[in-house]
């Protein structure tokens, strides 16, 4: 899974796949968890490339309640309404948990060492936590193909979980659009957001019945990626009761996807569509307010 996830954070660096008219050969194996693919692009070039199986290991290690920052972390989330994504609310949270002030410093460490703010920090933790949530979700709801759901599509599935996904939202709608979104696109923020982003997309195109282990396995996670950000912008501006407006266009984008993933079959194709554009519309979304 990481694997997968590394590979396709370098192509989107990249913006594109050195690959030409390829020819594929298909070669699974027995004890490994991928697929190896053997790409001829001319009869003295061999590249292999390793795509995604159909397994999916959950590596959110959020409800890690033993360690004491994840801890403080976790109790900073609820003065985010009030606060905002603002280092304020791990000083709360330090105080409420009855931890020394000298606390702070486990905090700021974490950013002299992997250049995260405070704020980037809370930020990453709440994005981490809703992913949790989602899970547990899942764990209730039945996926498709079980006995009790075994009639939903991949379509209205994955409708169904970037909408509960966005329900986590409401509460700090105002704080989202201020101070939280915002420090996602800064340049130096940007590929811990991004990360996040995959790992979110992943679960709900594994959780909404996807089995792909092929090309479509990026084109998929890069589409919802996309789809997801997009609504998320969309539903930050949305005054309608129970934001309709914004269940209406997470519909309107999934069942698009599904009439152009027919129309795609290059990679390339799909990462010059997807893989940029929703960059762009974030930055394009927060500039207009």
């Amino acid at each position: 899974m990481s694997s997968s996830l590394l590979l396709l954070s370098r192509t989107i660096k990249h913006n594109s796949i050195p690959i030409k008219k390829p020819l594929f050969t298909f070669t699974p194996t027995s004890t490994s968890t991928s697929r190896s693919i053997s790409i001829s692009t001319s009869s003295t070039c061999n590249i292999i490339r390793y795509y995604h199986s159909q397994d999916h290991i959950n590596i959110n290690t959020i409800d890690n309640n033993n360690k004491i920052d994840d801890q403080i972390l976790t109790t900073a989330i609820k003065y985010i309404p009030e606060y905002g994504f603002q280092s304020q609310c791990i000083t709360k949270a330090i105080k409420e948990l009855k931890y020394p002030d000298s606390m702070n410093s486990l905090f700021t460490f974490k950013k002299s060492e992997s250049n995260q703010s405070l704020e980037l920090q809370l930020m990453i933790h709440w994005l981490k936590l809703q992913r949790y949530n989602l899970e547990k979700y899942i764990e209730k709801n039945p996926t498709p193909g079980s006995s009790s759901s075994s009639s939903t599509s991949y379509e209205d599935r994955l409708i169904e979980l970037i909408n509960v996904r966005l329900s986590y939202n409401k509460p700090i709608l105002n704080q989202l659009k201020t101070t939280g979104i915002s420090q996602l696109i800064l340049p130096y923020n940007l590929t811990q957001g991004l990360n996040e982003l995959y790992l979110l997309s992943d679960d709900l195109a594994f959780y909404s019945g996807d089995e792909s282990n092929d090309f479509s396995w990026y084109s998929k996670r890069l589409s919802i990626a996309s789809i997801y950000v997009s609504s998320e912008l969309f539903m930050l501006n949305d005054n309608t009761k129970d934001f309709e407006l914004t269940q209406r266009f997470i519909k309107q984008r999934v069942y698009d996807l599904k009439k152009l993933s027919d129309g795609y079959n290059n990679i390339e194709q799909w990462l010059g569509f997807n893989g940029i554009s929703f960059i762009n519309l974030i930055k394009s979304q927060l500039t207009r307010g």
